[in-house]
C-alpha cells in the first residue's frame, strides 16, 4: 500500500496529459467548426440580401432610386437659347436597356430638340426605333427622335423598340412660349453661318459635292499635309466659348495628324488588338480623317465621354458652328467605324443643320461607302 501514493477515490489525483499531437489536431478541428459556422453565417445574410432585387431586376416599371445631375444654363447672349440639360442615370418611369443621353426636354413653341440614343437593347439597333408622343397638340416627334413643340404644356414622348414592345423608355417634354417669333427664338438668328471648308488644290483627292472625303474607300495622298485649317480652329473656339457659358469645358483633345502619325498610331493599335479589331476604331495611314485637317478629338477618347453633359450639348448644338457628330450612334454599317461622340468633323453649317435635321451620317447623305478592299 506505501506503494500507492494516491487512492483512486483522490479529488487531487493527476490528469492524464495529452500529447500536443493529439492537442494540434483538437484545435484544428475547432477552427474547422468555427470556419464553417462564419461561412454559412455569410451565405444566409447574402441570401437574404439579394432576393428581392433580383424579383425586380426584370421589370419595366417600378420604383427605383435615382441620381440626377441638372445643369441649368443661364446666358446672357441674346443669341443663344437657354436650354436645360438633364442627365439621369435611373429614370423613375423606365426600366428598360435604353440608355438616353436626356430624360427630360425643355424647348419653346417650335424649337426641335432630339434625345441621343446612347445604347440600345440587346438585337436592337436604330432601324428599330419606334418613337411616339402622348399629345401632339402640346409636341410632336418625327421617326428620327426629332421633338418638335406645338403648344405650351407637358406631356411625354415615348421610345418603344420594334423588337421588344416592352422595352421602352419615355421622355418627358415641357414647351414653354407662345409661339411668337423674336430674335432670341433662334439660336443661329444672331450668330454668324459658318461658312464651308476651304478646297485644296492638291493631286490626289476625292470631293463628293463638294465634300472632301477620307473613309475606308478613299484615301489620302502620303505627301497630304494641311495642318489644322484655320477656320476650324476658329469655329471650334467659337463653340468652345458658348459651351464655357454653360459650365461645360469642351477642349481640343486631339487634332491634325500627318499619315505618319496615323501610321504609328495604327501599328500601335494592331499590334495590340491585332488588325479585325483596330480597323473598327482606328483608320489606316492615309485614310484618317485627321490628315484633312478638317476634324478635332475633343475632351478625352474614351466611350465614358458619351454620357457627359458636354458630349449631349455638343451632340445638340455642334452643327450651329459647322461641325457634325462624324461617326453617330447607329451608323456603323455606313461609316465603318464605331460610335466616336468625340470626332467632330468641320463641313460648314449648310451641310450640318441638313444632317443633324436629316439624321443621317455622311456617307448615307452623299451615297458613298466606307470600305476597305481588302
Amino acid at each position: 500500500m506505501d506503494n500507492n501514493r494516491y487512492d483512486r477515490y483522490d479529488s487531487h489525483r493527476p490528469r492524464k496529459r495529452v500529447s500536443r499531437k493529439t492537442l494540434r489536431r483538437r484545435q484544428l478541428t475547432a477552427l474547422f467548426i468555427i470556419a464553417l459556422l462564419v461561412l454559412l453565417l455569410i451565405l444566409l445574410i447574402a441570401h437574404a440580401c439579394s432576393g428581392k432585387p433580383k424579383k425586380e431586376e426584370k421589370g419595366k416599371v417600378g420604383k427605383a432610386t435615382t441620381t440626377t445631375t441638372t445643369a441649368v444654363v443661364t446666358n446672357t447672349d441674346p443669341a443663344i437659347t437657354t436650354t436645360t440639360v438633364t442627365t439621369t442615370s435611373a429614370d423613375p418611369v423606365n426600366k428598360s436597356d435604353f440608355k438616353l443621353d436626356k430624360y427630360s426636354v425643355f424647348i419653346e413653341v417650335g424649337e426641335t430638340d432630339t434625345p441621343m440614343v446612347q445604347q440600345y437593347p440587346d438585337g436592337a439597333s436604330e432601324a428599330d426605333e419606334r418613337w411616339s408622343s402622348g399629345d401632339n397638340t402640346i409636341a410632336t416627334v418625327d421617326d428620327y427622335g426629332h421633338i418638335k413643340g406645338v403648344s405650351p404644356g407637358t406631356c411625354y414622348v415615348t421610345l418603344r423598340s420594334a423588337q421588344d414592345a416592352n422595352q421602352e423608355v419615355m421622355i418627358k417634354v415641357t414647351v414653354r412660349g407662345d409661339g411668337t417669333t423674336n430674335d432670341t427664338a433662334s439660336p443661329q438668328s444672331n450668330r454668324t453661318e459658318a461658312p464651308e471648308p476651304p478646297v485644296y488644290d492638291a493631286e490626289g483627292l476625292t470631293y463628293v459635292q463638294g465634300v472632301l472625303i477620307a473613309n475606308k474607300s478613299y484615301s489620302l495622298p502620303s505627301t497630304f499635309e494641311p495642318g489644322l485649317e484655320p477656320l476650324v480652329y476658329e469655329q471650334f473656339q467659337k463653340l468652345s466659348s458658348d459651351a464655357a457659358k454653360e459650365d461645360l469645358k469642351i477642349y481640343v483633345g486631339s487634332g491634325y495628324r500627318s499619315y505618319s502619325d496615323q501610321e504609328k498610331i495604327y501599328d500601335n493599335y494592331v499590334q495590340q488588338d491585332g488588325k479585325e479589331a483596330a480597323d473598327t476604331y482606328s483608320a489606316r495611314p492615309g485614310y484618317s480623317e485627321h490628315q484633312t485637317g478638317l476634324v478635332i478629338d475633343v475632351n478625352t477618347i474614351d466611350d465614358a465621354f458619351g454620357y457627359t453633359p458636354e458630349a449631349a450639348w455638343l451632340a445638340e448644338h455642334a452643327h450651329e458652328y459647322g461641325f457634325i457628330i462624324r461617326y453617330p450612334q447607329g451608323k456603323e454599317a455606313y461609316t465603318g467605324y464605331k460610335y466616336e461622340p468625340w470626332h467632330i468633323r468641320y463641313v460648314g453649317s449648310k451641310l450640318a443643320t441638313k444632317l443633324y435635321n436629316s439624321g443621317q451620317c455622311l456617307e448615307e447623305y452623299l451615297g458613298i461607302k466606307s470600305e476597305y478592299k481588302e
